[in-house]
């Protein structure tokens, strides 16, 4: 498989998306779609709880192609409060998850399931049918954003709200009042070297301490990353250390 192919399998792995509010799932799930390789398919919410229950399981398989599922075929299709699906419901759905992985890449639909409970809360307390229990315990940790991750993918994506910036400002006020006080020469260097070097150690743990991919994630040039990591103090992870992917 080449590098372009893995990247666009992963990009395409489901996503358990929970906490905060319905209105911040939604749209965490509009923006992960719109920075995905399906973005030019239809993004389509499965707005379960705005539906009647004998209604759920036409409006969500469909006949003749007009259920939420086929709406979204090479799209993302978010499906909000898990738990809202009734038994047979959860069944159905858990059999389109496991055979979705033989879907031809045009016709395949990137899953974000949402609920406002985290994932242990659903597998204690869900009454979530085995199949679909089996697949939201198999989730890797990478793939279940809880309210820290998406509030900083809200951030980053330039939120209104102020973005990563206001994330910052807190922090960064105290610690710049501290060094105005103290008559610091470097505060620029000093303030921007603490963002940057978990930035880069963070980019090469993802990466496995593959600096040439670490610099292409970061936007930098391969010879001035390793001159920050040299001035940084950074240490490369070995190859193969790399975290789980996002």
């Amino acid at each position: 498989m080449g590098e372009q192919t893995a990247r666009e399998v992963r990009a395409m792995r489901p996503l358990f998306l929970y906490g905060a509010s319905s209105q911040e799932r939604l749209d965490v799930a509009q923006r992960i779609h719109s920075h995905s390789p399906c973005a030019e398919g239809a993004f389509v919410v499965a707005g379960l709880t705005a539906v009647p229950r004998a209604l759920r399981e036409e409006r969500l398989f469909g006949t003749a192609g007009n259920g939420w599922l086929e709406q979204a075929r090479g799209g993302t299709l978010l499906l909000d409060e898990l738990d809202c699906l009734c038994p047979e419901l959860q069944k159905r759905f858990a059999a389109f998850l496991a055979h979705r992985a033989q879907a031809r890449r045009e016709d395949a639909v990137r899953i974000v399931v949402a609920s406002r409970h985290d994932q242990a809360t659903l597998l204690r307390h869900g009454e979530l049918e085995d199949g679909l229990k089996h697949w939201l315990a198999s989730l890797p940790a990478a793939q279940c954003l809880g309210p820290e991750r998406l509030r900083a993918v809200r951030a980053l994506s330039g939120d209104r709200s102020g973005g990563l910036a206001a994330m910052f400002e807190p922090v960064m006020r105290s610690y710049v009042r501290a060094g105005l006080e103290a008559g610091s020469c470097n505060l620029h260097g000093s303030v921007v070297g603490a963002v940057e070097r978990p930035l880069i150690a963070m980019a090469l743990q993802h990466t496995g301490g593959n600096q040439l991919r670490a610099a292409s994630l970061l936007g930098l040039n391969r010879n001035t990353l390793r001159k920050r990591i040299r001035e940084l103090h950074i240490v490369v992870p070995r190859p193969g250390s790399r975290s789980g992917d996002r």
